[in-house]
């Protein structure tokens, strides 16, 4: 297997692209931590009491973090690629940064959103029927919000709506607006001083975690999940990671990027200590602080560049070419997951499935492989159409569209 090729400066300087292929392997991490902490509870299968349980339970109850490293990623390659893009041009074509937001994020979340409010519901599948009460509840609560990119509230104050293609996009909407805003200050800043970047980030740190605190008790869970100007933390974190990294290189030999990995690991699992995130508690001031900063020192470990077996592993092809597929794979998992149960009860229903463990292992197994193959064929077939037309606007190019692996 080739040697991953080398992050950040070196990229970029080499092949005139910013790409660090090992970051696709752990995109594809986040997405497993979303589909177990979505998916059936095979924790329940294993012996009580164990190691293997307990990890399991962990990531079943918590793989939520998956969300937090998902904005950490993307929070570190977007304000990398501007940064880059300011370096070499001297200002940052806002117009370029927000067409290929749109081409990125945009077709693949429209498509979906119009398939879960009208689609699914007209042929009765997987949602309320069409022009039932429920259907009518759907569309006053949610459809204006998702389509002007602001479900994250509606979800927020109304619940997520009950509808596979629809309810996890709240996450979608939040990013999405943290991205209209972010490139503008970015802009000012670099144009006033880098120095003062610090000071903003901490301003806004301690400004969303007082905003957190301050609605604890206001507003039932998910208020608080789902606010965009209450969860910035990871956003943040990623930011940071990006200034840092861009004046200095993660060149750290392997023992300290695999010390600063666990160190992550470890603080993600200190979370455990507190109680769900779903009580609302004021535990939640540090626990989503902390995961984001868990999120931050495992991405930073990767980095590394000095014989680092973390960006080897992460940089494999398969997670590679699976990282590639991360945005479709995490937008069609639940639609994966009702198919394969559909099929599990298939199979049950003809005694084919004779037990409820070998069911619970089947459905899981069945509902990622659906998923990935529903997301290969979107990307072949409709995502990567939008994804030359991006590349255009790209002023810093990034990975090739179809390729899954940096050349090395």
């Amino acid at each position: 297997m080739k040697k991953p090729a080398e992050p950040q400066q070196t990229s970029v300087a080499s092949s005139g692209r910013f790409y660090v292929p090992q970051l696709d392997g752990l995109r594809f991490i986040a997405f497993l931590l979303v589909f177990a902490h979505h998916g059936q509870r095979l924790s329940n299968l294993l012996s009580s009491g164990s190691i293997g349980r307990s990890v399991l339970d962990f990531l079943e109850r918590r793989g939520w973090f998956g969300v937090d490293l998902f904005l950490v990623l993307s929070a570190f390659l977007i304000t990398s690629l501007l940064l880059i893009e300011y370096d070499r041009h001297r200002n940052i074509s806002l117009r370029g940064f927000y067409m290929r937001r749109i081409l990125r994020i945009w077709p693949l979340y429209y498509l979906m959103t119009m398939v879960g409010f009208f689609l699914l519901p007209w042929l009765s599948l997987f949602a309320m029927p069409l022009h039932s009460p429920q259907h009518a509840q759907l569309m006053n609560e949610h459809f204006l919000a998702y389509c002007t990119l602001f479900g994250n509230y509606s979800s927020a104050k109304y619940n997520s709506p009950h509808v596979e293609t629809l309810s996890h996009l709240w996450t979608v909407t939040l990013e999405e607006q943290f991205y209209l805003v972010w490139p503008l200050v970015l802009t000012l800043l670099l144009r006033l001083r880098r120095g003062i970047v610090w000071g903003v980030l901490s301003a806004m740190l301690i400004g969303t975690i007082s905003y957190r605190m301050h609605l604890i008790g206001k507003a039932p869970h998910p208020y608080i999940w789902m606010n965009t100007l209450a969860r910035l933390d990871p956003l943040i974190v990623g930011i940071a990671i990006a200034f840092w990294r861009h004046r200095h290189p993660a060149n750290a030999g392997w023992a300290i990027a695999s010390l600063k990995f666990l160190l992550g690991v470890g603080v993600i699992a200190s979370t455990n200590w507190g109680p769900e995130i779903q009580t609302q508690s004021r535990h939640i001031g540090w626990q989503f602080l902390a995961t984001a900063t868990g999120c931050g020192l495992a991405l930073d470990a990767i980095l590394s560049r000095n014989r680092n077996p973390l960006a080897w592993v992460f940089g494999c092809r398969p997670l590679v070419w699976l990282g590639k597929l991360t945005y479709g794979l995490y937008v069609y998992h639940l639609l994966g997951m009702e198919i394969a149960g559909e099929l599990t009860r298939f199979l049950q229903d003809r005694h084919i499935l004779t037990t409820p463990s070998t069911g619970m292992v089947l459905n899981t197994v069945f509902a990622l492989l659906i998923t990935i193959a529903i997301a290969a064929e979107s990307y072949r077939l409709f995502e990567s159409f939008f994804l030359r037309l991006k590349d255009r606007f790209s002023r810093i190019k990034s990975r090739p569209v179809g390729e899954a692996t940096a050349k090395s």
